[in-house]
């Protein structure tokens, strides 16, 4: 079967099992790289092996990804009999190092907010307190808000519900009153902001990206509560695993730690 038959039959799967529009286009993008150096059906393990030697300037978790989609690609092709055997089942996956996360301090958040005009205040805010992700941020729509409580579609269109303190419910209350009813963060020709445009905004305004203020939140949200399960949920994450990632230790925490090694250190403590 030619590259042109199978690859849209492909990209209708991917579209029909309910995934994400980005991950549509990411898995595409990554087969469609393979396609342009092989014959899909009659690529074997040494042709995949050869092309992903020619990613190896790319990024660890990029390239993970990509042979990621590869797997993927060929696992729904063996299932649906274009080809035989899969040519990925003996290529080991990717190692991605672990890093640790970078974190957006308090203090560059709280003067960021100092001066910041109503709208970026709030951008701020649902990223830092209610540890939206970008494209989550950007869309979100008054509707979605329901007194104390923002309904979120996050990735795959899954739905969970996020609780808004004190701080963010008094800025978004103020956007309310300034803008009509529609997106809290309306675009000037579409119906929101685009979201380059706001990880613009809160890193002028902060001098971190999203993702930090992500991480700032949920350790936060962690170091306050020990509660994973519940930072789980509000981070909208699958499985603890990723939410653990998301974690960032203090010293302090680490100090603690440590000290609980020593031997008769719970005696000492319940004494």
């Amino acid at each position: 079967m030619h590259n042109d038959v199978i690859l849209p039959l492909f990209e209708e799967w991917l579209t029909a099992s309910f995934r994400a529009d980005g991950t549509v286009r990411l898995r595409m993008r990554h087969v469609r790289h393979l396609a342009r150096r092989v014959q899909l059906t009659l690529a074997d393990e040494h042709h995949l092996t050869v092309a992903l030697g020619e990613t190896r300037h790319l990024a660890a978790d990029t390239r993970h990804s990509i042979l990621s989609s590869w797997k993927l690609f060929y696992r729904w092709a063996v299932a649906r009999r274009f080809v035989l055997l899969d040519p990925t089942l003996l290529i080991e996956q990717i190692p991605v190092p672990v890093r640790m996360p970078r974190v957006a301090p308090d203090e560059a958040v709280q003067r960021g907010l100092v001066n910041a005009t109503p709208r970026d205040r709030g951008l701020v805010m649902l990223g830092r307190y209610a540890c939206l992700r970008l494209t989550e941020i950007t869309t979100l729509h008054m509707r979605d808000r329901r007194g104390e409580v923002l309904l979120i579609r996050g990735k795959g269109d899954k739905e969970r519900y996020v609780y808004v303190n004190q701080p963010l419910g008094v800025a978004l209350d103020l956007l309310e009153e300034l803008l009509p009813r529609g997106h809290y963060f309306p675009g000037e020709t579409d119906g929101h902001l685009h979201p380059q445009s706001v990880h613009k905004i809160i890193k002028r305004v902060t001098g971190w990206n999203p993702h930090a203020l992500r991480h700032a939140g949920a350790t936060a949200a962690y170091r306050g509560t020990g509660d994973l399960r519940a930072v789980q949920e509000m981070l909208g994450h699958t499985s603890l695993s990723t939410t653990q990632r998301y974690l960032h230790l203090d010293d302090d925490a680490r100090r603690r730690v440590a000290a609980a090694t020593e031997i008769g250190w719970s005696g000492r403590l319940a004494a």
